[in-house]
């Protein structure tokens, strides 16, 4: 009996995981691409958001930058930001799933020569809560964080230059930058 009642159980959890399966693939067939690059300027600066391809396959490595150029009238400027100045927000848009980037250290600063790009590449970051979190989510992000692909899915970036410019060094006075991009691919 109780053999029977396991096997039922496990073809059950089969089927509906074999289901869920099939509906993100489904869901990704019919996911359209707005847009794999992002420029933004404001004031003295660009911001670019890249994504190099609009369709990634399952397995292979996603590419993924976000640039800030200084396009002012000094040979450079010198920026304060955390651990990184540029920042993302992943939505994987089927499943409804958040990755927030983790932001360390703060501080920093980064010369940024006029006409410049200075680039830095994505790199998987993010958390979860088993306590607080759904189990699909907890499930994803083990996935997501412990391969070097993305699962499939259909994935919007936001990106953003997050960093700060001392504009006047007498009194120490600094302008804040908040510089957002969005950009967006699939992983089949």
């Amino acid at each position: 009996m109780y053999r029977v009642i396991i096997t039922v159980v496990t073809i059950l959890i089969l089927l509906i995981g074999c289901q869920s399966s099939n509906f993100i693939v489904s869901e990704v067939e019919k996911a359209t691409v707005s847009k794999t690059s992002d420029e933004v300027r404001k004031d003295d600066f660009v911001f670019r958001l890249v994504t190099e391809k609009e369709q990634y396959e399952e397995g292979e490595e996603v590419k993924l930058y976000g640039e800030i150029e200084y396009v002012g009238n000094r040979n450079g400027v010198v920026i304060s930001h955390s651990s990184s100045a540029i920042l993302y927000t992943i939505e994987e848009k089927i499943r409804g799933f958040v990755i927030e980037g983790a932001v360390t250290n703060v501080g920093l600063t980064t010369n940024l020569k006029q006409g410049v790009s200075y680039r830095e590449e994505y790199m998987k970051s993010g958390g979860y809560s088993p306590t607080q979190d759904t189990k699909d989510f907890v499930r994803f992000m083990r996935d997501f964080l412990a391969r070097e692909d993305f699962p499939t899915g259909h994935y919007v970036v936001k990106g953003m230059a997050d960093f700060s410019v001392v504009i006047d060094m007498k009194e120490q006075q600094q302008k804040n930058y908040k510089i957002e991009a969005e950009v967006d691919f699939i992983v089949n």
